[in-house]
């Protein structure tokens, strides 16, 4: 007799840590633009590097450092079913840590359910490491968090380096605390690259947290956006 499948659910991943938490980091891995087969593993491990980075470095400051698992590897058109378990994982990370401000982390797909969820009220910052941004993204609710992306020049994906400096310039708009830093001739997976990413991407995140001090270009990591005329 067949029996019906039991609905998808998305999942947090447990923080590897203990004590109080004064603040909390989400990891959005990456995916498709549409599947709906489960939760891409592959693009789980490609965080591995910078979740065992902010945990190692986040652990003295209260840091509780979560991956969300979707229910499904793709976007998936107006469903936008990754940026809803985004805003399913923040109402959850609410119920463990009341109060905690979360800093969305998002590679490639998930980067876009990152800055999709950013105005949720315990967003503090946003960071999308080749994060894919189509035009027209709605910017505003990005006002009152601070911004970092992070690209390639050499991206040749659907996720496109020209996508998200266009994106940038709009946001900056709204949000003065934006900082972009291109990756000289990094693909969109930027393996080379990976140790001065997540470098940089946990400095980041500790200051938006207040336990650092803003970050600088290291590594290969070298370009900002052009001064606001």
């Amino acid at each position: 007799m067949f029996r019906a499948q039991p609905p998808r659910t998305a999942q947090l991943t447990p923080w590897e840590g203990d004590g109080p938490v004064s603040g909390v980091a989400l990891l959005l891995p990456g995916g498709f633009i549409r599947s709906r087969r489960g939760p891409l593993r592959i693009a789980e491990l490609g965080l591995r590097g910078l979740a065992a980075e902010l945990t190692g470095r986040g652990r003295p400051h209260g840091l509780a450092v979560h991956l969300l698992r979707y229910r499904y590897s793709g976007w998936n058109g107006a469903d936008a079913d990754t940026a809803v378990d985004t805003r399913w994982a923040l109402d959850e990370l609410e119920r463990h840590y009341p109060g905690a401000p979360v800093v969305l982390i998002g590679n490639s797909l998930g980067g876009r359910a990152a800055f999709w969820c950013a105005g949720h009220p315990n967003v503090a910052a946003v960071a999308g490491i080749a994060p894919w941004l189509p035009s027209g993204d709605k910017v505003e609710h990005l006002a009152g968090r601070r911004v970092l992306i992070v690209h390639g020049t050499a991206d040749r994906s659907a996720a496109s380096a020209t996508q998200s400096l266009e994106y940038a310039l709009r946001a900056r708009q709204v949000t003065p605390e934006l900082a972009r830093y291109e990756v000289p001739g990094g693909s969109h997976y930027l393996v080379r690259q990976s140790a001065a990413v997540n470098a940089l991407t946990t400095d980041f995140t500790l200051a938006a947290l207040g336990a650092g001090t803003a970050p600088t270009a290291t590594g290969a990591v070298c370009t900002r956006l052009p001064a606001r005329a």
